[in-house]
């Protein structure tokens, strides 16, 4: 016995689900951007206050985003030195956004 099935395929949405997804996923990284810039703000230290203003994220592509924190001192701040113990602000940034972006990107992908 042989068995034979036929498969015609009479719309090709493979460019539009392809197009949503890049457009949803652009938009998530860039909430999870300005989440990680916004919570690094809320948790850095202020003396003068340049540390804070310091924290930027900007687009590289709509998918890539980087934040970066322009004080020369921020490393000092986040990890210590011999004399100054540490004051995270930036890791626990990521760490409180990293759950609400991995959600998200599944969600895109489910």
């Amino acid at each position: 016995m042989t068995v034979r099935i036929a498969v015609r395929v009479r719309s090709d949405r493979i460019p539009e689900i392809r197009r949503d997804l890049r457009t949803n996923a652009a938009r998530v990284v860039a909430k999870a951007a300005n989440d990680i810039e916004g919570q690094a703000k809320s948790r850095a230290p202020v003396d003068t206050g340049f540390l804070k203003s310091s924290i930027q994220g900007r687009m590289i592509t709509p998918t890539h985003w980087r934040v970066t924190v322009g004080a020369s001192y921020g490393a000092y701040v986040e990890f210590g030195t011999r004399k100054m113990a540490a004051q995270p602000y930036f890791l626990p940034a990521i760490a409180a956004v990293a759950p609400v972006y991995q959600a998200a990107m599944r969600r895109l992908l489910s």
